[in-house]
This record gives structure tokens, sequence and C-alpha cells, in this order.
């Protein structure tokens, strides 16, 4: 794969979220013209409010990209399923994978006070529980097929196992943040940032995309479920 493929699905995701669905909103325009990430409560609530309903578009959309990206060889260029056929192992390593992130989150949460207040003003708070599922279930695949994407691609293009799984991770930092205000704070950025890179971790080191699929569904769901419980939901 030839390395301007590579930067360009790197790209490809925080592109996406931010130049397609992001940048012509309200947050989007006074951002560019206040020069800021952080616009006043009511704006940035608006701007999070409308954006939630394009959350399984922009996955289809990338899905759309990495497949003109991988043409004919959409199946084999990432490795989906375990090559010995046994799911076992793959799925018990993406369910302790969750966890594992569940309880760094958690402890962020715990040692940051940003990162705790952050959890009040949450995403998750708003919206539908079934758009919500749909969007972890959706994201699960494509999230981590971009992320092995942009792995596999890098990796064959001279960049090693580390290198190629911290680009992928900023990448998905900046997709994960754009357009999210209530969620840009210091202790949940990094948190965020050593998500990406537990995720990616999973794909390297189980080689196939179970792993990491299955964990990032019981996180984001779990995370989900644990907010509203904590905070208390509500529906838009």
């Amino acid at each position: 794969m030839s390395e301007l493929k590579a930067y360009f699905a790197l790209a490809a995701y925080p592109a996406i979220v931010t130049f397609v669905f992001n940048w012509f909103n309200a947050g989007g325009r006074w951002a560019r013209e206040n020069r800021s990430f952080f616009p006043p409560p009511d704006l940035a609530r608006k701007t999070e409010d409308s954006g939630r309903r394009f959350l399984l578009a922009r996955y289809a959309l990338l899905l759309l990209v990495l497949r003109g990206l991988a043409g004919s060889s959409f199946w084999q260029v990432v490795p989906i399923a375990p090559r010995s056929g046994v799911w076992v192992g793959p799925v018990a390593l993406g369910i302790a994978g969750g966890v594992i992130m569940l309880a760094v989150r958690r402890l962020f949460s715990l040692l940051s006070p940003s990162a705790a207040s952050s959890e009040m003003n949450d995403y998750f708070l708003h919206g539908s529980t079934i758009l919500w599922i749909s969007v972890f279930l959706s994201g699960g695949f494509v999230e981590e097929y971009w992320r092995a994407f942009c792995i596999v691609a890098l990796h064959q293009n001279g960049y090693n196992s580390v290198m190629a799984n911290l680009l992928s991770a900023f990448a998905f930092l900046l997709a994960h943040l754009s357009g999210l205000p209530s969620r840009i704070r210091q202790g949940g950025t990094l948190a965020e940032l050593i998500i990406g890179l537990m995720l990616g971790g999973l794909f390297i080191w189980s080689g196939n995309l179970v792993a990491p699929c299955v964990a990032s569904v019981i996180y984001f769901t779990v995370s989900f479920f644990l907010v509203r419980r904590r905070f208390g939901g509500l529906t838009d």
C-alpha cells in the first residue's frame, strides 16, 4: 500500500468529522471567528446536539472512504477474524481490554478534577439510548477497521508498530473531540488518547479485529450507562 494512502487514511476520520460535519455548524463558525475551542455553554450544547444526529452518517462516510482506498481487497487488507478460526481467545482478550479501559477512565476521573467535571456535562447524557447503542455497535467495527487500516498501511511504509499506533491514536483523539467542547478537558483528553493507544495495542497484539471491536463496544456501552446512572440521562 502506498505511503500516500496511509496518510490519507490517517487524516480521513478527523477530516470527515471536522470539515464535513462540524465546519459549517454554529460552533464551527464561532470557533473560526473567535479562534477558540470553547464556545459559550448554550452554543456548545447546540453544537453537540446538532452533531449527534449525524454520528451514524459519519461512520458510513468513513467506511466509503476506506472502501475506496482498499478497493477490492477491503476484506483482505485488514485481518478481520482470527486465522486459527478459534474466537474464544480474541473475544476474551477484548472483554479484558474493555474492562481495563473502563478502569483507566475511572482512574482519570478520580485523579483529575477536570476529567471528573467533564463527565457532568458529558455528551452521553443527551440523545436516545437506541441511537447510542447503534453508534457503539457500528463504531465498534468502523472505527477499529479504520485504526487497523492505518496501522497496517503505516507499518507497510516503514513505521514500527509503536509509531503507527501513536499516530492513529492522535487521529482518533482529534476525531473524537472535534465538535465536542464539553469533552475537551486536560484529563479527559489524555484519557481519550490512552484509550486509542490501548485499542490499537489490542489489534497489534491479537492480529485481528475481534479483540479491539469487542473492547470498543464494551468500553463505550458501559461508559454510557455508567454516566447516565450517575448523572441522569436526557433524551432529545
